[in-house]
């Protein structure tokens, strides 16, 4: 299971964007958390299952690219994102 989490002004926009793209990708959803913060914003943590690393850079890169996300995290670093 991997873990991708980011903070977002409008998670009902973001959280249908990232959802969609698991979705897409044949993805199986383990978790999904969204919490207030202090200023307005929100934090999203989404737990997958996934079998392939590269896949897992391939959905960062997706949800990173919704205009609004910011702080991204993914809990493993993808070798192929680098090169």
């Amino acid at each position: 299971m991997h873990t991708l989490a980011f903070r977002s002004p409008d998670p009902l926009d973001h959280v249908c964007r990232a959802l969609d793209a698991i979705r897409k990708m044949g993805f199986h959803l383990a978790s999904l958390r969204v919490d207030s913060e202090t200023d307005g914003g929100f934090r999203v943590s989404i737990a997958i299952d996934v079998h392939e690393l590269l896949t897992v850079g391939t959905l960062r890169e997706r949800v990173s690219s919704c205009i609004g996300v910011y702080d991204l995290t993914c809990d493993i670093e993808c070798e192929a994102l680098r090169s």
